[in-house]
């Protein structure tokens, strides 16, 4: 009978063998994630695409031979007699299209824009709160329904939505829910309480009260206006303090606007009143107002958003650097103020930075800028520029200071080389009729339409 022959474990290489599994697991285990890192970097990518600057073309010899010719033809009406002295004029345009800067007259030289600053409070608004931000107001209630009358509280919360004209949706409201008499309380929740005025350097009579939205006359205003509207809806109101309702508010109707119905009108009509309530909502929601009033002694929303933008953006705003530290003067949201300084240069320079953000440029050139060709979009531009030879070829915003002597014009042109400009003109301490047939002459020249 054999004897059953014994092994023995040999420690070192069964070490050995461990080993080598451990590095084979290793090696599998960071090449499986270093695939899955790979797709998700894919994926990622394909569900959120970085949008790219609008493409340039490399300029030919052609092209910088037009464009020269285009240089010369400016630089000739600077010295072409006429009523408006050179000395306070400022021009600067730039090709869009081949990225090269193509004139400058005076284009760093300190001026108020007038109703041009606009633009900036137009472009930090959407990009600050989104192309979608929308105004608020809710009509809340909490309590418990006795037959038709509610026992508790009414709340009303509202955003300062320069486009309100009425509270009767709201109150009509509380009638379909069955409410005819109310006990217990009114309260307020606004995100204004003092009324709209301009900035203290602008004359009183250009945001005039008459003419300002209810949600920005101020709480008494806003009070009064919405217990008038509760009794025309039939609703009655007793006061009773005694009543706390217990429980959460809950929400009748909601109604509001988007930021975009209060900009387009803002540029193409230049409503004041809508600007410096765009300002003050951009205020708001930065946080720079928290007591529900304007405190134009601040730096405001839009101030900040461009010194920013001028800093992270080293490249485009090479040229404003320096004066926005020094001298930019953002008073206001509409232009009123005379003490607002900024350069026909950084007005293009703001309007180049729109023109790479493809839906900003969309909704300026498609919707927000005046195009006096277009019937339904001549604005401000109503007896200028308006031959059918401009139409789909000049996208503008107007500014005027009579008070001032100033007159401005900036935005995007396509001139008869195809290419796409920003430009900006800014005339000051001069008729402002002889500015606007100068600002005309040179949009003309620029885009060769003859008039028939």
């Amino acid at each position: 009978m054999k004897k059953k022959k014994k092994y023995r474990i040999r420690w070192g290489r069964v070490a050995l063998f461990i080993a080598f599994l451990a590095a084979v697991g290793c090696a599998i285990y960071y090449a499986v994630l270093g695939i899955a890192m790979l797709f998700s970097s894919l994926f990622t990518s394909c569900e959120n695409p970085v949008e790219k600057p609008v493409a340039t073309i490399r300029a030919t010899k052609e092209q910088m031979a037009e464009t020269r010719r285009m240089t010369v033809a400016i630089d000739s009406m600077m010295h072409v007699p006429m009523r408006l002295d050179t000395a306070l004029i400022a021009v600067s345009v730039y090709d869009l299209t081949t990225d090269q800067p193509v004139y400058a007259f005076h284009e760093r030289q300190l001026l108020p824009p007038a109703s041009c600053m606009k633009i900036a409070t137009c472009i930090a608004a959407i990009k600050t709160l989104g192309m979608d931000h929308k105004y608020n107001v809710s009509l809340m209630t909490r309590g418990t329904m006795k037959a038709d009358t509610l026992v508790g509280n009414v709340l009303l919360k509202a955003d300062d939505d320069p486009l309100l004209e009425t509270f009767t949706d709201l109150t009509d409201a509380l009638r379909r829910k069955g409410i005819r008499h109310i006990r217990g309380n009114v309260y307020m929740a606004l995100a204004r309480e003092d009324t709209l005025k301009g900035h203290p350097t602008a004359k009183v009579w250009d945001i005039p009260y008459n003419k300002t939205p209810i949600l920005l006359k101020g709480k008494k205003r806003v009070e009064r206006d919405f217990m008038a509207t509760l009794r025309m809806s039939g609703i009655t109101f007793r006061k009773d303090n005694t009543v706390r309702p217990a429980g959460k508010y809950t929400t009748v109707k909601t109604i509001g606007h988007r930021m975009t119905d209060v900009l387009t009108p803002m540029m193409i009509h230049s409503s004041n009143i809508k600007a410096d309530a765009t300002l003050f909502h951009l205020d708001m929601k930065g946080g720079i107002t928290k007591d529900h009033a304007m405190h134009w002694q601040r730096p405001h929303a839009h101030d900040l958003f461009w010194q920013k933008t001028v800093r992270s953006d080293s490249l485009l705003f090479a040229a404003d650097t320096a004066q926005v530290k020094r001298g930019f003067i953002f008073n206001d949201g509409s232009g009123l103020s005379p003490d607002n300084r900024l350069t026909a240069r950084f007005l293009v320079d703001m309007l180049r930075y729109a023109y790479r953000d493809k839906a900003l440029r969309d909704y300026l050139i498609g919707e927000a800028l005046v195009s006096p060709g277009h019937p339904e979009r001549r604005g401000s531009m109503l007896s200028r520029l308006s031959h059918p030879d401009y139409q789909n070829k000049i996208y503008v915003k107007t500014g005027t200071m009579t008070t001032k002597g100033g007159s401005s014009l900036a935005g995007f042109l396509q001139a008869h080389d195809g290419h796409w400009y920003a430009f900006a003109v800014i005339n000051t301490d001069s008729p402002v009729a002889e500015s606007r047939i100068f600002q005309d002459k040179l949009c003309k020249m620029m885009m060769k339409a003859k008039a028939r």
